[in-house]
């Protein structure tokens, strides 16, 4: 499962006076324009960290969850805690930094 999948299936399963909340109503309630989930959900853009930290807490689920490196939506792990460090960052250093972190772990496990 992707993000984009596990961001379809929560918002799916998350209801709103007995009915699905749409992705309208997301992007609504998060503050964001009436396509940002649509784009989300589709593939077309990717959210920043600070997004994701959103997301995460309007479902009350952890980052791992949402970026589906867990499928228990309660645990908190290493990687939980760099996303939340991260955010004080740009988005440029945010993504050299997750570039120089997806390497790190490719050695580690190469080895």
């Amino acid at each position: 499962m992707e993000f984009r999948e596990r961001l379809k299936f929560l918002r799916e399963n998350y209801y709103v006076n007995g009915k699905k909340l749409t992705q309208t109503q997301l992007a609504n309630i998060l503050g964001y324009g009436y396509t940002a989930i649509s784009n989300y959900e589709s593939g077309r853009n990717e959210p920043s960290i600070s997004d994701l930290k959103k997301i995460a807490d309007f479902f009350n689920v952890s980052l791992d969850y949402l970026l589906c490196t867990t499928n228990d939506p309660t645990k908190v792990g290493e990687k939980n805690e760099l996303y939340e460090r991260l955010c004080c960052y740009t988005k440029t250093q945010q993504e050299y930094l997750l570039k120089i972190i997806d390497d790190i772990e490719k050695y580690k496990k190469s080895i």
